[in-house]
Parts: C-alpha cells; sequence; structure tokens
C-alpha cells in the first residue's frame, strides 16, 4: 500500500523512527539487514543499479571504519558484492 495512504512512514514501519543516535541507527540498520536476509523475495535493483550502491557503501566505508555505521556500509557492500559474483 502506498504511504500516503496509510499515514504510515517507511522509518515507522521498519523501527527507525524511535532512534536516539547514531549507534542505536546502526543497530536497527542491522537487524533490518539480517531481516532482509530471511526475504527471498523478487530483486529490486537492477545489477548496474546494485553494483553502484556496493561502489558507493564500500568508499563511505573506507572513511572510518570503526564507526558502526561504516562496518555496516562495508558489510552490505561485501553482500552486495558476493550476490554479483564479483
Amino acid at each position: 500500500m502506498n504511504d500516503d495512504l496509510t499515514g504510515d512512514s517507511l522509518d515507522e514501519r521498519y523501527g527507525l523512527d524511535q532512534v536516539r543516535d547514531l549507534d542505536e541507527y546502526a543497530e536497527a540498520l542491522t537487524r533490518l539487514v539480517e531481516q532482509g536476509l530471511l526475504d527471498r523475495r523478487a530483486t529490486l535493483l537492477s545489477e548496474a543499479e546494485a553494483y553502484a550502491a556496493a561502489e558507493l557503501l564500500g568508499r563511505f566505508a573506507l572513511d572510518e571504519p570503526w564507526n558502526p555505521l561504516n562496518r555496516l556500509a562495508a558489510s552490505l557492500a561485501s553482500r552486495i558484492y558476493n550476490r554479483l559474483g564479483a
């Protein structure tokens, strides 16, 4: 259903509206990634889009590798690259 019609934002739907700081944000996103690993529905991105996203996430992760968000970015980039066979 459309978010505009239900009044439900994506942040609310996925619990991101409750986070208080970057650490909680990273934890909430990590939970979403784990939840997403269980969802085997149709592909949402083309191969080119997925590769571009992996490249951006990988470059972001290199900025401050010790930061929880950047570690999550590195993990997501790695998972995308693995699925692409790179």
